[in-house]
């Protein structure tokens, strides 16, 4: 697992720090609110009327944008592909304080975990002590959960004294009936999460499935552009079709660049005036708020070179140099000229 930091944001939720990539996972104004308003108040009403959604969720992390749309959705069936590099991220995600109040959505996503992936080799007692450290406010609400979960089971008092063991073992011997019950008594009953673990470039080959969303919640891409390249975007858009929508946080000019080369509208997600990221649709009215003159002209200046990766191999830092050598050479404007002639 990459080296994190805890992160207590402004509206109370959890985020994460990655020391590894010197990057956010959340914006530190609330890991919660960054979920509902930029990857699903700008999609909720063009998922009002399904009662099934296929979702494709890139870079999981601890699950914020999935739980946020399950959460809130009336969708009855939800099927998600969930991508995410390190399998320690999901694990812990139905122990975050995350200010989504939905306890049986927590244990669904806890039964999908467990059914899933191969936990053996996770020492949960380990990383709870670890984070008890630095955060106790991570270790009680981990506690609070598997108590509550437990409060149905007949082995309650065993629970509450053995509550530090692995995960596994808590599921297994302990609250496995309780959890059961808590999920097929839930909304969540018909809807399934599956987990791919490792490299989202070559996981991706195994979502064949056609999304109605698409939540795209990497890194920065001048931080790690691996999958925001024009390549990796083209997996991306071939599973979607005409009613589908993508949409990230990420205002990034040679991202947009990329959507554009591969033949989508794209637009601002905009909450009260504010430009808050991009959505993307191969259906012109699923974009309430398109980019501008501005932008759109933007995108034809070298800052709109897109990141290329074509045999999907290349590390961040490869796939960055590739790119500085290619707007050196280019007969394109520069960012910096555009901004002058724009002024005129």
């Amino acid at each position: 697992m990459s080296k994190i930091d805890f992160i207590k944001t402004d509206d109370n939720s959890t985020g994460l720090y990655s020391n590894d990539v010197n990057d956010i996972f959340h914006s530190k104004l609330g890991a919660y609110t960054e979920a509902l308003e930029k990857f699903y108040l700008p999609i909720k009403d063009l998922l009002k009327d399904k009662k099934e959604l296929n979702i494709l969720d890139i870079c999981y992390g601890i699950g914020y944008n999935t739980k946020v749309l399950m959460n809130k959705t009336s969708a009855s069936v939800i099927n998600i592909d969930a991508l995410e590099f390190d399998k320690e991220y999901i694990l812990l995600s139905p122990f975050i304080l995350d200010s989504v109040d939905d306890y049986n959505l927590k244990c669904f996503i806890l039964k999908e975990i467990i059914s899933k992936i191969e936990i053996n080799d996770f020492d949960y007692k380990a990383i709870l002590e670890q984070y008890k450290i630095g955060n106790e406010e991570f270790f009680d609400a981990s506690m609070s959960f598997l108590n509550n979960l437990s409060l149905q089971s007949p082995y309650r008092n065993i629970v509450e004294a053995e509550n530090n063991r692995f995960l596994h073992n808590i599921y297994y011997k302990y609250v496995s009936n309780s959890l059961t019950e808590v999920v097929n008594s839930s909304k969540y009953i018909n809807s399934c999460i599956n987990f791919h673990i490792g490299d989202a470039r070559k996981n991706i080959l195994n979502c064949n499935k056609t999304y109605d969303v698409v939540f795209l919640d990497a890194f920065s891409p001048q931080k790690d552009p691996t999958l925001w390249s024009v390549d990796f975007l083209k997996l991306v858009t071939d599973r979607m079709n005409n009613d589908s929508v993508l949409v990230s946080y990420s205002k990034s000019t040679p991202f947009r660049s990329a959507l554009k080369e591969l033949g989508l509208y794209i637009g601002k997600t905009i909450l009260d005036n504010v430009d808050m990221g991009t959505i993307a649709s191969f259906n012109r009215n699923n974009i309430l708020n398109p980019l501008s003159e501005y932008d759109h002209n933007l995108l034809n200046t070298r800052s709109g070179i897109t990141y290329k990766d074509p045999d999907l191999s290349l590390s961040g830092f490869e796939i960055l140099k590739q790119r500085e050598i290619e707007q050196k050479n280019s007969n394109l404007i520069s960012h910096t000229q555009f901004l002058k002639n724009y002024s005129k």
